[in-house]
């Protein structure tokens, strides 16, 4: 059997309704030779059935069937560990790809000859289908690596200003380096898995490319469900910057390692905060998260900093005094969407007023 160029890993589960609408993203790509393997996580719905008919319609696609629910990373390994592609991909079942995506993402590490190259997305709301506009992070190039800057160093710098680390979905990879290496995603950790096994991978490599265009539509979901967990979320986050820091074991503490290491903290515990306050749940249990983000920050707020600037010194300061002030802080993010919403409808008012 001649081996496929490229090796496309969904890990499925409950997801009967979405998984054709990317299987079928996929297939009108103008991109072909690729294998493309489905991991049915034990679904309870019908996913099985979809994927053994859409299998059978297409020798490209390869579903396997779970005996047991073990989570996406469960079912990623299983994806890898049957995965014959030179190069490999993780997207999720409820998503889609945009049009020419498949090439762009190989003819771009192939041509550059990297270990690693990255778009950037599109986040949608899975509910209206409509665009969020305003977390949409593609079109723009990373800074670049400075002449003495350590390629870990300049890691932690992309991951403090840039979107398009934290995720796999959104990338493509040597299979060679994960099978050699034996990278595997941790089972038993639903949130920021992917950034853990982007960690291991960015340990191995010395290069990245970063392709400046949106080619990933990523659907969100902003229900209660999603942020009834959100204790457990950040303790996974926890875990994300344990990750972090023995990604950078060899990097003596000191600057510019220790600003930027917080810096990625803090913007974290905002970006926490920002969706406890988005979630469908009652007040009194939007505060009890934010307690406990408050419990487990322990560390002593910057008091300068020349590599972050002084502005991200105000914003940690900023944002330790809204987690001790849980009330303060749903407050101070519903004020701001306020601001936000008169500064536009004020500007598309006098927009119009001129034209007419």
């Amino acid at each position: 059997m001649i081996r496929p160029e490229l090796s496309i890993i969904i890990p499925a589960y409950n997801c009967a309704d979405d998984i054709t609408r990317m299987i079928n993203s996929i297939r009108d790509q103008d991109y072909f030779d690729y294998e493309l393997i489905i991991v049915n996580d034990h679904s309870t719905d019908d996913t099985a059935k979809v994927l053994s008919r859409l299998s059978r319609s297409d020798r490209r696609i390869m579903a396997i069937n779970q005996p047991t629910n073990g989570g996406a990373s469960v079912a990623r390994n299983t994806g890898i560990s049957r995965a014959k592609g030179k190069y490999l991909m993780f997207l999720d079942a409820d998503d889609t790809i945009k049009k020419g995506a498949l090439t762009k993402f190989v003819s771009t590490i192939k041509t550059d000859q990297t270990r690693l190259a990255a778009s950037g997305f599109t986040i949608i709301n899975l509910k209206d289908r409509k665009k969020l506009s305003e977390v949409d992070v593609c079109n723009t190039s990373p800074p670049d690596r400075q002449a003495d800057e350590s390629w870990k160093i300049y890691i932690l710098r992309l991951l403090g200003i840039d979107g398009r680390l934290y995720q796999v979905w959104n990338k493509i990879y040597l299979t060679s380096i994960i099978k050699k290496h034996h990278l595997t995603f941790q089972p038993g950790v639903n949130f920021g898995e992917d950034l853990m096994f982007n960690l291991d991978y960015l340990s191995l490599i010395d290069s990245i490319s970063f392709i400046p265009a949106s080619l990933y539509n990523y659907y969100q979901s902003l229900d209660s469900g999603t942020f009834s967990k959100s204790s457990l979320i950040y303790q996974n986050r926890l875990d994300n910057f344990t990750a972090l820091e023995k990604f950078l074991a060899d990097i003596p503490s000191g600057e510019p390692r220790d600003s930027l290491l917080r810096w990625i903290k803090y913007s974290w515990i905002y970006s926490h905060l920002l969706a406890t306050y988005s979630a469908d749940l009652p007040k009194s249990t939007k505060l009890d998260m934010i307690r406990q983000i408050h419990q487990v920050d322990g560390q002593a707020p910057l008091s300068h900093s020349s590599v972050i600037g002084r502005r991200k010194v105000r914003l940690e300061r900023t944002i330790r005094y809204l987690i001790r002030h849980p009330r303060l802080a749903l407050f101070s993010i519903s004020l701001s969407n306020a601001v936000k919403y008169h500064r536009l409808t004020t500007g598309l008012w006098h927009k119009l007023k001129r034209k007419l």
